[in-house]
């Protein structure tokens, strides 16, 4: 049944594997956002590299460089999980993020990767942090002229897409296990089967480690930025954007983690993730998304908009899991009188939250139609 799984994911990547990406022009004045965001006297944006003006006004700006996510109509990833097709669905293919990975140059070499947010000349600059050996070995890399894409998967980016020979070749940045650079190369429907094989490797390695120990370094992972993002709101947008008061602010605190769920080979499958939710006198106040990575480190991968679904709501005690489909075909698993329901967290036609229950065999019947 596995290699069936994996033979109709490398069906499905074949469709578009020597199909070329069309390469996409970046918009008029990306390079101008970068430097005015690297002048600002009062926020420098490096950690390292130029520490003065002058220096600052000395750099130049690479080639910018589209992200890509893997995707297909039905199913919108985590960037962390790949979502394995289980049944006939849609051909996976590349999606534009609307996101530009900017490499920042100074005396020829790259300093950073600057990223500027989707709406591009709205809203602030973030750096990408955690890449300092990419961009060391980014100057070095011989097809860094021919790059026309990078694909995130685990993080800000984990491929590039170069353009050889007339072919789109994905190559694989860093290997952890070798501690090579740009070693592996793969075609799309090569590249798939890959994360796919790797991914089922993960699932496997994982299985038996669904309850998380909070501990006090992930505490302080997800409750410290939180804080720290919200203290210097007023008590108005607190309340009127955020519907939180001071004091609950000040209280906030951990819920009891819900490990997530995947459905792979028609049977239920931990991703190694976790919805994480932060309480406000009873009630979560959000959820943070946290991922077992593979070398035993936890990692805050995003969050999550669960808690607008069970805010004051009969099944809230009785949550024992997360399936993640995809966005409308999402469902809380809980647990009542002795059995696993899987209710849906919205309905899109209906837009209506937690309406519709299923027995585990009824959403696998939902899905295959």
């Amino acid at each position: 049944m596995k290699k069936l799984t994996l033979t109709l994911v490398i069906l499905c990547a074949l469709i578009i594997a020597n199909a070329q990406i069309e390469e996409i022009k970046p918009p008029p004045g990306i390079e101008g956002m970068v430097v005015r965001k690297l002048n600002e006297p009062d926020k420098p944006a490096y950690t390292h590299g130029p520490r003065n003006k002058p220096q600052v006004r000395n750099l130049h700006i690479g080639k910018p460089i589209p992200k890509y996510r893997i995707t297909n109509k039905r199913l919108n990833p985590y960037p962390s999980v790949i979502v394995t097709p289980v049944f006939n669905e849609e051909p996976l293919s590349l999606e534009f993020t609307k996101i530009w990975n900017v490499p920042v140059m100074y005396n020829g070499k790259p300093l950073l990767f600057n990223l500027p947010p989707p709406g591009l000349l709205g809203g602030g600059i973030d750096i990408i942090k955690g890449i300092e050996n990419i961009m060391k070995h980014f100057f070095n890399y011989e097809h860094k002229d021919s790059i026309i894409g990078s694909v995130m998967v685990t993080s800000s980016m984990d491929y590039f897409i170069i353009r050889k020979e007339n072919k789109d070749i994905f190559v694989q940045i860093y290997d952890k296990i070798t501690d090579e650079y740009f070693k592996n190369e793969y075609s799309f429907s090569e590249l798939i089967n890959h994360l796919t094989e790797a991914q089922m490797r993960y699932y496997a390695q994982v299985t038996n480690k669904s309850e998380l120990k909070i501990t006090p370094e992930i505490t302080e992972m997800l409750l410290t930025p939180l804080f720290s993002r919200l203290k210097n709101c007023s008590d108005e947008d607190l309340s009127d954007i955020h519907g939180i008061n001071r004091f609950q602010l000040e209280n906030l605190h951990i819920g009891k983690p819900v490990p997530m769920y995947t459905i792979v080979n028609e049977k239920l499958t931990f991703t190694g993730c976790w919805a994480v939710p932060i309480m406000a006198e009873g009630e979560p106040f959000c959820f943070r998304h946290v991922k077992l990575d593979d070398d035993g480190q936890y990692r805050w991968i995003g969050n999550g908009f669960e808690h607008w679904a069970i805010r004051n709501n009969e099944y809230k005690d009785l949550i024992i899991g997360i399936l993640k489909i995809g966005f409308e075909r999402d469902y809380f698993i809980i647990r009542k009188d002795n059995q696993d329901i899987f209710v849906q967290i919205y309905d899109d036609a209906t837009r209506e939250y937690l309406k519709n229950a299923y027995s585990f065999s009824e959403v696998l019947n939902l899905l295959k139609q």
